[in-house]
């Protein structure tokens, strides 16, 4: 990871292999070899084994068989190719018998158990008794900071959770908020001091339909209750959003309509004429728009000279659809190569029943949208009503944030807000102007030509407008603004921005501008993408209102967690299983988060998130638990830990506890907290194996002591895995 300073926290077995590399290299020094670049160390291969192996004997044998051919003129008239067959039988056997020479001289007073030479191979093994002494040892004396780097002096700044205010929090905002968190942390423990921030998108238009939509319809019927008050103006947004798109959600399902369902487009003259004749309605403009779909011309719904007739046509088109229900001989046969519908007729009779509600705000689309413009203007002229009444609402929405947060875990060092940061990035943009870098493009708007200003011929980050033709900001005029103010008013060395995959090229441009500016600290700038979260129904959306909620989806995985603990503990206590429900249920919610790859779709499911047998949370959890019931047991052990002779199982699990070190660095490098979902799994799994093969609380001394103790740096290494991730550890289940 660019900018580390300081060692790497590196673990026992990773100060032992530097060990063997260190004695290796002088072995070569002696014989005079230098090899070519660092010399390679990897863990022995075997089971059963603790050591590593180098495979620098291959290397310098090639070098040497070649230099040996080229010096005795065999390589003449060669091709490359040619050469290194020639050199290959010379290779194998000179390798081995340097790695021979080698391993004697590694052999002699460096402290290991064993040292030998196979295949050309230089493998070395570690006295497994001493190196699990020290782990346990190691392991226990540091405790919650087992698996945590030195002290570096590089400031990073990890921004996650971005909700917009006046909208729901939900299920996919989580994994952007569980990726936040356990990056934070791993940057943490690996050494770096990190402030945590948070941007919550509190204007825009998403705010102002939604305040419309407050004022118009439902000023004064928010709840009482602080704490409902963001979730319901959350569906004050989504009902804003319905009411505005409602005539392209009609006209869309009408163009459906036509197209899939037979029946509707053979009685069309006879669904008209019962129109006209029974509801007394002028049938020229539904006759005149159904004409127009039936000759396969989009629908307009501003052609409509009356959209009332679709509010009066609407409850005739329901007739029908529950009519063809009912009749499916209704429905003609196919013709020739016909396409099948896309949609079953119960689906179509869905999709009607879902707008019924809505029809009669057809009509009133126009001077609605018109209203909200109006609304828009009060916000860009700062309305001291308009103001008053969007901080009011803003505080809903926070009060409800900062409650997820809080059970979430996520604690921030600075709150950023959109509204804060518009006027000074309407100032950057005209630098950005004054300076040539940026020019007004079509539209009057202002934009930077990023490929052109970097002398790119081939399209890499294309053109970004960052400034309206009136002057009203965008997101890019905010973000210019807002990565200044992290480098140069919180004087950080490194930013990490927690924001989904599909703003990779935004950040790429946004970075690029500044670099363009003269802001050299945007080279450290790192956009940390992730892929989105999609349930069984499909992707989440929340502009239509059928996105899961977080309580929603939280209250169902709680729920769904209290009656499994109840199932496995009925003897538990009420108050206590709730808590445990608790610890399991976003325990297992999180996980579900980070156990896939961040640039993996991640599909939830909450059978397989509570799963107490797979790749779950509570699996770990319990692993957790067992041990914590295991030294409750115990009562005593002896303080003086003696291994003897190692299980396989032992011996395993040992080798695992000793990775956290190196697995935090690895994560905290590459921001992927999957690798410490996969150790902690692991981890568990290897315990499984140990408690079923190794009894412990039953062995005779020393082996019961030591066998606990290694019980206790399992409980140790799991609850420090979590705790990366955020996960909270259960000492009963």
């Amino acid at each position: 990871m660019a900018g580390q300073d300081g060692p790497a926290n590196s673990g026992i077995i990773a100060r032992e292999a530097e060990s063997a590399r260190a004695a290796i290299s002088a072995a070569l020094s002696e014989r005079g070899l230098t090899p070519r670049g660092p010399i390679d160390i990897r863990p022995v291969p075997f089971a059963g084994t603790w050591g590593v192996a180098s495979s620098v004997a291959h290397q310098l044998a090639g070098d040497l068989a070649m230099a040996e051919l080229e010096a005795a003129g065999k390589l003449e008239g060669l091709s490359r190719k040619e050469a290194k067959q020639l050199a290959g039988a010379a290779t194998r056997e000179k390798a081995q018998s340097l790695a021979v020479e080698i391993a004697e001289k590694v052999g002699t007073n460096n402290g290991f158990a064993r040292v030998e030479a196979a295949n050309g191979f230089i493998n070395i093994y570690f006295d497994a008794n001493a190196i699990a002494g020290q782990l346990i040892s190691t392991v226990l004396s540091q405790g919650a900071e087992y698996g945590y780097g030195p002290e570096r002096s590089e400031r990073v700044l990890v921004e996650h959770s971005q909700p917009n205010t006046h909208k729901s929090f939900h299920v996919g905002h989580l994994r952007n908020s569980c990726i936040g968190i356990a990056v934070s942390n791993l940057q943490s423990a690996a050494g770096y001091p990190v402030l945590t921030a948070t941007y919550p998108g509190d204007i825009g238009m998403h705010v102002i339909k939604c305040l419309w939509c407050y004022e118009t319809f439902h000023k004064g019927q928010e709840p009482s209750d602080p704490q409902l008050k963001g979730r319901w103006l959350a569906r004050i947004y989504t009902e804003s959003n319905q009411r505005l798109n409602i005539r392209k959600e009609v006209t869309s399902f009408l163009s459906l309509l036509m197209k899939e369902d037979k029946a509707f487009v053979a009685n069309i003259d006879r669904l008209l004429k019962y129109v006209w004749r029974s509801r007394a309605v002028e049938g020229e403009d539904i006759a005149y728009l159904l004409g127009r779909v039936t000759q396969g011309t989009e629908l307009d719904p501003e052609q409509l000279r009356d959209p009332e007739v679709i509010v009066r046509f609407w409850p005739v088109i329901g007739e029908h659809l529950r009519e063809v229900v009912e009749r499916p001989e209704m429905i003609p046969a196919p013709v020739g190569d016909e396409p099948e519908p896309t949609t079953t007729p119960e689906e179509r009779l869905e999709q009607w029943e879902e707008l019924a509600p809505q029809i009669e705000w057809f009509p009133h689309e126009p001077k609605w949208r018109e209203e909200v413009r109006q609304t828009f203007q009060r916000w860009e002229s700062k309305d001291p009503e308009f103001v008053a009444l969007w901080k009011e609402t803003r505080e809903w929405s926070l009060v409800d944030f900062r409650r997820i947060f809080d059970e979430l875990g996520a604690h921030f060092d600075i709150w950023f807000f959109e509204s804060e940061v518009e006027e000074a990035g309407r100032e950057i943009v005209r630098e950005l102007l004054q300076k040539g870098i940026a020019e007004i493009g079509e539209g009057g708007v202002a934009v930077v030509k990023i490929d052109e200003k970097l002398g790119l011929k081939n399209e890499t980050y294309r053109t970004m407008p960052v400034l309206r033709s009136d002057g009203t900001t965008l997101y890019s005029t905010k973000d210019l603004e807002l990565t200044r103010r992290k480098f140069e008013d919180l004087h950080i060395d490194r930013a990490i921005w927690v924001v989904d995959v599909r703003q990779s090229l935004y950040f790429d441009q946004i970075f690029k501008i500044l670099e363009l500016w003269g802001f050299e600290q945007a080279k450290n700038a790192h956009h940390l993408g992730y892929e989105m979260v999609i349930l069984p129904e499909g992707v989440i959306s929340s502009r239509k209102g059928n996105a899961p909620e977080y309580d929603d989806v939280r209250d169902a995985v709680l729920a769904r967690a209290g009656e499994i603990i109840a199932e496995k503990n009925p003897e538990m206590p009420d108050d206590e299983r709730a808590k445990v429900a608790k610890q399991v249920g976003i325990g297992s919610l999180k996980y579900a988060m980070l156990a896939r790859d961040n640039n993996k779709t991640v599909t939830f499911n909450i059978e397989e998130a509570l799963s107490f047998d797979g790749h779950a949370a509570p699996y770990i959890q319990y692993a957790h638990a067992r041990a914590c019931r295991i030294l409750e047991n115990a009562k005593e052990r002896s303080a003086a830990v003696q291994f003897t002779e190692l299980q396989p199982e032992e011996l395993s699990l040992l080798q695992l506890i000793a990775q956290l070190p190196d697995e935090v660095q690895r994560a905290a490098a590459e921001f992927r907290p999957l690798l410490i979902t996969n150790y902690v799994y692991e981890v568990a799994k290897a315990f499984s194996d140990f408690y079923h093969a190794c009894p412990v609380l039953q062995s005779e001394e020393p082996v019961r002591s030591a066998r606990l103790a290694l019980v206790d740096a399992t409980r140790q290494a799991l609850a420090n895995g979590l705790a990366l991730l955020g996960i909270e550890a259960p000492s009963v289940m």
